[in-house]
């Protein structure tokens, strides 16, 4: 009897060891979904603000530990800690409007600007942008220890951005967005994709030279970009047919009204012809010399 509940005690501990190894993943897990707000000390730049022109030189180390960080980490986590961080900034918002939103609806590239005098509200913290998408360019990364061959720079306008893009870095693009890009450019069409979206780690602002001057957007750093097309809804399929129906319906009677208007025409003509004279006759009325 000793052995056989010695046995039981130590099945029970070998399963309360596997119950604990199999939770400490998860709450490894968890706990790596945000980065530590020292990595991005090499961004600040004097005054403490993320505002300059392009990677400096300084920032590569911090830049490429983002872009590998969260390719590691576990998409649904990263969303779920993007969806708290953002709710928590909308029930903090100054304005009653705001804070009724959903927080999809949040205001994320106009909270952002607002506090470019206050990065570490968003520092290592995950946001998720919405919107359209104007620019995809693919390009080489660079010298860098993490692997890291191919990234994706995107430019991505989001409701509350007006003409002022977001600029999002990923190394990973559906290949379904890049043959509706391609496809685009191949009809010569201005690059506009709808649906799309980020999660990922806003780095800093990010300068870019517009037409008059630099100006900046907000650099997101993603582990890939998600496209959700819109579907066509019944009613967006048949609506060609209908269309094609309602002119048959109105184009048959105005045709036949035109025609019959003709033909009546014509008899009218052919009629009005047949009852004048060859020529005129003139009345030879004896001539009235002057008196």
């Amino acid at each position: 009897m000793r052995r056989v509940a010695f046995v039981a005690l130590v099945l029970v501990g070998f399963a309360g060891t596997g119950r604990v190894m199999s939770q400490a993943p998860q709450t490894s897990r968890r706990m790596a979904v945000e980065i530590d707000p020292a990595v991005f000390a090499p961004v600040l730049v004097p005054g403490g603000s993320l505002v300059s022109r392009g990677i400096r030189s300084e920032e590569a180390t911090a830049y490429f530990h983002v872009l590998d960080h969260v390719r590691h980490v576990d998409p649904q986590l990263l969303k779920s800690a993007a969806k708290r961080f953002l709710a928590s900034r909308r029930d903090s918002a100054e304005s009653p409007a705001i804070r009724q939103r959903p927080v999809e609806e949040f205001p994320v590239f106009v909270d952002l600007y607002n506090n470019v005098r206050r990065p570490r509200v968003y520092l290592g913290r995950p946001v998720t942008l919405r919107g359209h998408l104007r620019k995809l360019v693919e390009m080489p990364a660079g010298e860098n220890s993490r692997q890291i061959t191919t990234l994706y720079e995107a430019w991505l306008f989001t409701s509350d951005s007006q003409q002022h893009p977001a600029v999002v870095i990923t190394t990973s693009v559906p290949e379904s967005l890049k043959r509706e890009v391609q496809r685009l450019k191949s009809l010569n069409r201005p690059v506009l994709v709808n649906g799309v979206s980020v999660t990922g780690y806003f780095f800093k602002m990010y300068g870019y030279p517009a037409r008059d001057a630099y100006r900046f957007a907000p650099l997101v750093l993603g582990a890939g970009l998600a496209w959700r097309p819109a579907a066509s809804s019944s009613l967006e399929r048949a609506l060609p047919l209908a269309l094609g129906v309602g002119l048959l319906v109105i184009g048959l009677p105005v045709s036949w009204f035109l025609w019959r208007n003709r033909r009546d025409d014509r008899q009218q003509r052919t009629r009005r012809r047949s009852e004048e004279p060859e020529r005129l006759e003139w009345s030879q009325a004896p001539m009235v010399e002057d008196l």
